[in-house]
This record gives structure tokens, sequence and C-alpha cells, in this order.
């Protein structure tokens, strides 16, 4: 079973280990913070995720992520890394369920450096816009999982492929 696998079955187990709730839901004025994994890179990216209801089905925030991948080739070390601040709004379909799929648009800006042993270089990539959808499923009123496709719809492409698989924690504060 590769990686992928492995992590789709503990999100299943997961599933049966935490009660049901009913007052677990997307609402107004609440606001979620936890860690996501952006799956569909190489490397695989990290960063944290912010959301506030500013009313009963839309909710607004940003995420910030980072990707860092480093090696030897040819006799020489080199690294780069990118971090992408982004801002972003989402449509969600079915607010007060506990099953909460959604859908909205992500507006960010890359900053991209790469060092090696004989060259050091960054670069403001430049702004790109995504669009993404998704379903959160609470699994209490303070722990939800959450999982979404993102798809770039313009700036430049680092990854080699415009899609990305992205799965998180989300804790309502």
């Amino acid at each position: 079973m590769n990686s992928l696998g492995k992590i789709m079955l503990v999100a299943v187990a997961v599933l049966f280990l935490f009660p049901t709730n009913s007052d677990a839901q997307f609402r107004h004025r609440g606001n979620w913070l936890g860690p996501v994994l952006t799956l569909a890179t190489d490397p695989i990216g990290f960063g944290v995720n912010f959301e506030h209801g500013v009313s009963q089905n839309v909710g607004l925030g940003g995420i910030l992520r980072y990707w860092g991948k480093s090696g030897g080739e040819g006799g020489y070390d080199w690294s780069w890394s990118i971090i992408m601040p982004q801002f972003q709004a989402a449509y969600h379909f079915m607010p007060g369920d506990q099953l909460d799929p959604y859908a909205g648009g992500r507006l960010g800006w890359a900053i991209y450096s790469y060092e090696s042993d004989f060259w050091k270089a960054s670069d403001d990539g430049g702004l790109f816009l995504t669009a993404y959808g998704g379903l959160r499923y609470f699994f209490s009123p303070k722990i939800a999982g959450n999982g979404s496709l993102e798809f770039r719809v313009a700036g430049d492409d680092y990854f080699g492929g415009s899609l990305q698989l992205s799965v998180g924690v989300d804790f309502t504060l």
C-alpha cells in the first residue's frame, strides 16, 4: 500500500473513533484553524489554514503553505523552497450540517528561492489564482477533517501540474 493509501486508511479509521455531534457545523461568526498537507506535489507541502464565517454560507480567511527540497547532484549541494501566502473565500453549501461541502477561490503570491554551492537566487514568483472545492467533516464540535482539490487557474506552475490535493484538520476556536 502506498503512503496516500495509508493516509486514507487512517482517515477512515478516525471517522469511527470520534463520536458524532449535531452541534458540529460551519456557522456564521465561527473560526477554524488547523494544519494542512498538500499531497499531490513533490515534495509534500505543509502549512496552516484559517477561516472565519462572515455569513451563514460564506467563509473568508487565508492559507500559508511551504514547500522545500534539498539534495546533491554533480558534486554540489542545492536546495529550493516556495512560500505561498493566500487569501481565500469559500461558499458552504450545507451550513449547519456535520458534513460541510464547499467551493471557492484563492488569490496568492509565490515566493521562490534557490541556493546551491555556486548560485543563490530568490524570486517573487508573482500573483496566482486557484479554484478549489472540498469537504469538511465535523467529528465533534471542536475537530473536523478537511480535504480539498485545488486547480490553478492563473499563475506560474512550480509543481508540473495544475491540480493539487490537500488534507488537514480544523480546530474550532
